[in-house]
Parts: structure tokens; C-alpha cells; sequence
């Protein structure tokens, strides 16, 4: 099977020095593919379902929600190109740990688990991968911990938007913002009011610009400074 999704854990890149002719890549796992797509606010799955697939997104975004013992519905990730594989926590479990929903329009590569599995016992280069890609799962796990441990808001909050943000980009290009003023109040454990202060302030700092449902990343430095707690808002 050939594959448009160069950040796919299971991508084999072309051989030798010369550019590609083609944008199309091999995949590793090609037997236990099959591409799919989602409309905005479909479930790639639901939690306690009985788990039989993995997701690698190759555009569109994806919340991963975990409801609690007492009912409450918590946002605990984000997944889009650059990170994490979907279904990843159920893979050695029967039932999905989380649910998932597409926050866009979504088109995946939908990977059976027990050929994946069946993969990895087989080829170790299939192994290595899968422990990248569980990897790159727990650093974005401990980034949201991060995110939430900050001290000041603007830099939880700013910590909490590059999250969502394509690591490699670096323009004034709009995104899509997938959640709430609430939302971010609710992960961030702040006042609906202080997210909504705080976004301002980053505004009339030029820093971005968010309207209803998107963003626009001005000074990406400055964003990065607020952060890592190196900069404050005044």
C-alpha cells in the first residue's frame, strides 16, 4: 500500500539521496490498512467500545474525551498529522480507554490491532516504530501536565495552544481552534473569565488573533517565551 502521510509512524521513506517522484510512500503495515474519513463531530470511536483498531490521522484533527466515575466528560488530548497515533492506550486492552471525535473533517488510516500486533512480533523495524510512536504519546501526556502545573495563566494558556498547533509550522496561517474558551478553562483548571481575559491580552499584544472557532499565530517567539515562563503579560 502506498501512503500520502509522511508522519505515520509505519512510513517506509524512499531510498537514496534524489527527491521522490512521487509524494506517495510505502507503509509497513500495509495488510492491516484501510483508509477512512469522518465528518466533524463523528466518533472514530467511543469509550468502553470493544477496541479493534488504531488511527493515524493524515489531515484533520481529533479530541480524545475520557468520562470519569462521577460522569464528567474531560478533554485529555488532541491528535492531528504530527502527533499521536488514536486508539493507542487500548492497544494490549479489549475495550478503548477513551472516546474520540472529529473535531474536523478527518481522513485516517484505520489499523487493525491484531495484524499490527501480528507485525510487530514479526519485524522488529515495525516494533521500534510502535514504541516511537507510544513515545511521542507520553510526552505529549506529560506537556499537558506541564501545560496545567504552570503557575500563571497566560502561560498555561499559551503552553496549552502550542499543543494544539502543528509543531513545523511557523506562519500567520488560521487554524482551526477545536475548543472552547470553557473547554481550555475546564483542562487549564481556570475561570471561563481569566481564559477570556488572557486571550485578549495575547491579542492586544499582537501575539494572535482568535476568533470564534480559530486562531492565528502572530509572534510565535513570544507565545513560546509566555510558555516556558521566560516573558509575562502586563
Amino acid at each position: 500500500m502506498s501512503c500520502r502521510n509522511s508522519e505515520c509512524p509505519f512510513t517506509l521513506r524512499p531510498q537514496g539521496n534524489g527527491e521522490s517522484k512521487s509524494r506517495e510512500l510505502n507503509c509497513l503495515v500495509a495488510d492491516s490498512v484501510k483508509e477512512v474519513t469522518f465528518s466533524k463531530g463523528d466518533f472514530l470511536f467511543s469509550q468502553d467500545q470493544p477496541s479493534c483498531c488504531v488511527y493515524v490521522l493524515t489531515d484533520g484533527l481529533a479530541k480524545i474525551l475520557s468520562v470519569t466515575p462521577d460522569g464528567h466528560e474531560q478533554i485529555v488530548g488532541f491528535a492531528n498529522p504530527h502527533k499521536l497515533m488514536v486508539g493507542l492506550r487500548s492497544l494490549s486492552n479489549t475495550n478503548y480507554a477513551d472516546s474520540a471525535i472529529a473535531e474536523t473533517s478527518i481522513t485516517a488510516c484505520k489499523i487493525r490491532k491484531r495484524s499490527l500486533l501480528s507485525a510487530v512480533a514479526r519485524d522488529p523495524v515495525v516494533a521500534f516504530r510502535l514504541i516511537d510512536a507510544m513515545n511521542a504519546q507520553l510526552a505529549m501526556s506529560r506537556a499537558m501536565i506541564r501545560a496545567v502545573e504552570h503557575h500563571g495563566a497566560a502561560a498555561k494558556i499559551a503552553a496549552f495552544l502550542l499543543l494544539l498547533l502543528p509543531e513545523k509550522e511557523n506562519s500567520t496561517k488560521r487554524y482551526e481552534l477545536p475548543v472552547s474558551r470553557r473547554e481550555i478553562a475546564d483542562i487549564l483548571g481556570l475561570s471561563e473569565e481569566t481564559v477570556c481575559r488572557q486571550m485578549a491580552a495575547l491579542r492586544r499584544k499582537d501575539i494572535l488573533y482568535a476568533p470564534r472557532g480559530s486562531i492565528e499565530i502572530h509572534d510565535w517567539d513570544q507565545l513560546r517565551a509566555i510558555a516556558e515562563e521566560r516573558q509575562t503579560l502586563h
